[in-house]
Parts: structure tokens; C-alpha cells; sequence
């Protein structure tokens, strides 16, 4: 019993050499996959990092070059600006902006040899209560037989300028300068639109006063019994 037993261990053991050989071939197969696997994982993710930054060296050299480009053009604008002829010019056109809000127009003054221009705008002034001092009072353009030159004087602040204009209309209201006008000294493009206003305005007032003659004249009654138109 105990021989056919030791047979039969023997017999098995001979048996499962082959397999355990074989399945311990296939363990070191996969464990060399598993390496390689590993390995080519490594790789791909070495080579996704490399790809990165390749990517950001080109993202940062554009930017790099934007910046440049446009490092380059602000300063060739802020040269040109700041120019010592570009700061004159823009002084200038501030300080002839400023002179030209403290002056005002006077239209309409009859224009008499050997006048004195200072001596007429004082006395429009008075008629305004309005004594401010007045410089460089003189008339512009050119003298024309049948014309008649506008007065430009300046005073010393453009709240000097708005109380006469505000107080301007008076003249309306008297005889002797009833046909002056007094206006501020505007730009060219201060000058259309106002004209384009004034031209809209006068459209208005027309259809205004053709669609009042079109209206019924209404007639009341009195307490005396007669009609009142």
C-alpha cells in the first residue's frame, strides 16, 4: 500500500512539473509585460511633458514678441506726443480755447468814421447795468462799402461773458439798440449747429402759425348779450 502510494506521489509529481514549469514561464511573460508596459507609460508621459512645454516656449516667445511690438509702438506714440511741437501745439489751442470763451460779438453797430469802438461798447454795456473792464475792443474783416463790421472785445473771465449774454435780450426792449445783437464767440461747428437750430426753429414757428389760421375763431358772449369775438 505504501509503495503504490509513493508511486502514485511520484507519478503526480512528474505530472505537474510540466505545468508548474509552464505556468511559471507565462508569470515571468506577463511580469516583462507588465515592465515594458510600464515603461513605454513612462515614455509617453516624459514625452506629453516635453510636448507641454514645448508649447509654452512658443505661447511665452509670441507673448514675448506681442509685448515687444507693442512696447515699441507705445512709445513711438508717446514720443510723438510728447514732442516738444506737439506740446506747444496742444498749449496753444488751449490758451486760444480760453481767450476765445472770455470774448463777445456785437452785430449791428452802425460803423462811423473816426469812431471810438471802446466808447459804443461801454454805452451798450451801461444799458445792460453791466461796467466790466473791456480789452482789445476793435472790429474784424474786411471794410465794405454797404457793410457793416462786427465788434469783438474780451473781459476777464467767462463769467463776465455769460451775465452780459444773459442780460443781452434787453436790448430788444429799446430804440436806439433794438438792432444790435450781442453773441458769444463761437468755433465754425458751434456756428452750423446753431444755424441748423435756428433754421428748425423757424420751420416750427411757421407750421405753428399755419395750423393756428386753420383753427375756428371762437366767439363768446358778453353779459350784455352782444358777441365777443
Amino acid at each position: 500500500m505504501a509503495e503504490w502510494l509513493y508511486s502514485a506521489l511520484q507519478l503526480l509529481d512528474y505530472a505537474s512539473l510540466p505545468l508548474m514549469s509552464n505556468a511559471s514561464s507565462q508569470l515571468e511573460r506577463l511580469r516583462a509585460d507588465k515592465i515594458s508596459d510600464q515603461e513605454e507609460i513612462i515614455q509617453l508621459q516624459r514625452d506629453l511633458v516635453s510636448k507641454k512645454n514645448e508649447e509654452l516656449g512658443l505661447v511665452s516667445k509670441t507673448v514675448e514678441a506681442e509685448l515687444k511690438t507693442y512696447s515699441s509702438a507705445l512709445q513711438q506714440s508717446c514720443s510723438f506726443a510728447l514732442s516738444p511741437r506737439n506740446i506747444a501745439a496742444a498749449v496753444k489751442t488751449v490758451s486760444k480755447e480760453e481767450d476765445r470763451s472770455k470774448e463777445i460779438f456785437v452785430f449791428g453797430v452802425e460803423e462811423k468814421q473816426g469812431e471810438s469802438v471802446n466808447s459804443v461798447v461801454n454805452q451798450i454795456l451801461e444799458q445792460l447795468e453791466e461796467k466790466p473792464q473791456i480789452k482789445q475792443c476793435r472790429r474784424i474783416g474786411l471794410k465794405r462799402t454797404g457793410a457793416v463790421r462786427p465788434i469783438i472785445f474780451s473781459v476777464r473771465s467767462t463769467d463776465v461773458v455769460h451775465q452780459i449774454l444773459k442780460k443781452a435780450k434787453r436790448l430788444r426792449t429799446t430804440d436806439e439798440y433794438k438792432t444790435i445783437y450781442i453773441s458769444p464767440n463761437r468755433t465754425l461747428e458751434e456756428r452750423a449747429i446753431r444755424k441748423q437750430l435756428v433754421s428748425e426753429l423757424k420751420v416750427k414757428r411757421s407750421v405753428s402759425k399755419n395750423v393756428r389760421g386753420l383753427l375756428p375763431r371762437l366767439a363768446c358772449w358778453s353779459r350784455q348779450g352782444s358777441m365777443v369775438e
